[in-house]
């Protein structure tokens, strides 16, 4: 039978939490700790008003929010939410446009086993049956609500301090409507809906217990501690940290997601947003590819000569690389741990020749599909200090689309505009052996010059 919890294991656990967020915590009510059973109530209650916010400023809150932790004899903890359900509230400040935001998450239940070693969730899980959000403000007002919502996330510790932490989440049946307040230009509200989202991340080699360590130092570090020894110790515990993880991934999708204008529902099956990383390293790189795929317009939107011409499918990659993020990153911890205030611009000042000595360069490769061609696209461009790259496009089915804009000729100057350009493209571009037309490009801003298949155009191809 485990034995009932103690004044003094809550103390216990206190220090413990003072340790890494100092006793201000505790001080102010944002965090408490009571014995109950045969563990401990843990509430989180945080406020503008609890963190000495001026009261002209901005307002909010969030919580309170009470959770059970029962100690296990291998230093974990057990963690069960108490609270059914959870509030977020926003005000803007006086000052300005008035806004306002208003969030809660009903019904909900979430359970956890928390490692107090490596100073994480090991296994946590959450669930709530629906969820509200309401938000005022001058330009548009928006009114959203969700269905079952579900979350979980397994923490796993390795080599050196390090975590690997992956979290999956489910928001069932989203209906968002957005109101917009335009007098000169009245409108209905557009209704966006979707039958799931669906999230995942994972961060691989992340610098928890680094991450851990500098807070506990600046916790402990008395105000006012400015010195040079001091300012190398925060430098030291904050470069520790780096590269923060070693590789990033995050993932956003949407199933059956419509859309409600004035003229019908336009539904798309899936979008998908993909984000990956590597970490703070000298050889950076992020990459994020967009993805589109049964696109439907409703009847009456695009004229039917048209119709055979909108896409339904879509793809984007994009990737940037060049990026020294390590010496970047230490240069911003250099100038945010100075003991002298930083002028205004100052940090800016700093990283911008970082970023213009490592030559960042973007990548992508798009393609767009339609029941009538199809366009692929790959290319490669410098960013700083100017824009200079290659770039391939390529098309199918051209022909069919002039022959449609040709037809819908008679209805208007749009269907002749897009002819016209039809045939410069067409003129420009190569055949290939399998019929598909393509275009070799070099564009350079500095030059201000952009050639296709060796004819240049632009200010620069004058000279």
């Amino acid at each position: 039978m485990a034995e009932p919890a103690t004044e003094q294991g809550a103390k216990a656990i206190r220090d413990e939490i003072t340790r890494y967020f100092g006793p201000k915590v505790f001080e102010k009510g944002i965090l408490t700790i009571k014995p109950n059973g045969d563990g401990y109530d843990l509430t989180y209650d945080v406020s503008s008003s609890k963190l000495g916010l001026p009261a002209d400023g901005a307002q909010f809150s969030f919580g309170p929010f009470t959770g059970h932790v029962k100690p296990e004899a291998d230093g974990k903890y057990v963690f069960e939410q108490t609270t059914p359900s959870l509030d977020f509230t926003y005000k803007s400040g006086k000052a300005g446009p008035q806004s306002e935001l208003v969030q809660r998450l009903k019904n909900c239940t979430g359970k956890g086993v928390f490692d107090l070693k490596a100073v994480q969730f090991a296994d946590q899980s959450m669930s709530c049956e629906s969820a509200v959000f309401t938000m005022r403000s001058p330009i548009e007002d928006i009114d959203a609500s969700l269905g079952k919502i579900d979350f979980a996330l397994i923490g796993k510790v390795g080599e050196a301090g390090k975590s690997d932490l992956n979290m999956t989440g489910d928001l069932l049946d989203l209906v968002e409507t957005v109101t917009v307040k335009d007098p000169a230009n009245p409108a209905p509200p557009m209704v966006l809906r979707a039958d799931r989202i669906h999230e995942t991340f994972a961060a691989n080699g992340f610098s928890s217990q680094q991450f851990m360590q500098a807070l506990a130092y600046f916790a402990a570090r008395k105000a006012g501690d400015n010195g040079k020894a001091a300012q190398e110790q925060a430098r030291a515990k904050l470069k520790a940290m780096l590269p923060l993880w070693k590789t990033l991934a995050a993932q956003i999708r949407y199933d059956n997601l419509t859309v409600g204008t004035p003229k019908g529902i336009i539904k798309i099956a899936t979008v998908d947003t993909n984000l990956a990383s590597n970490g703070l390293v000298k050889t950076g790189n992020v990459g994020l590819n967009l993805a589109m795929n049964g696109l439907v317009l409703p009847d009456g939107m695009v004229p039917d000569w048209a119709k055979a011409v909108v896409p339904d499918k879509a793809t984007l990659d994009i990737n940037l690389t060049g990026l020294d993020l390590e010496t970047i990153a230490g240069k911003a911890i250099e100038v945010g741990t100075d003991a002298k205030p930083a002028q205004p611009g100052a940090l800016q000042a700093a990283l911008m020749p970082l970023l213009l000595a490592g030559q960042p360069k973007l990548a992508f490769d798009q393609t767009l599909t339609a029941p009538a061609y199809d366009v692929k696209g790959k290319g490669e461009s410098s960013l700083l200090p100017a824009q200079q790259g290659k770039a391939t496009v390529s098309a199918s089915n051209l022909d069919e689309i002039a022959a449609a804009l040709g037809k819908a000729g008679a209805a208007g100057p749009g269907p002749q505009r897009a002819a016209m350009g039809i045939a410069f493209l067409k003129g420009l571009a190569k055949t290939e052996a399998d019929g598909r037309l393509t275009w070799d490009i070099d564009f350079d801003s500095l030059a201000r010059k952009v050639t296709v298949n060796g004819q240049s155009f632009g200010p620069g191809a004058q000279k």
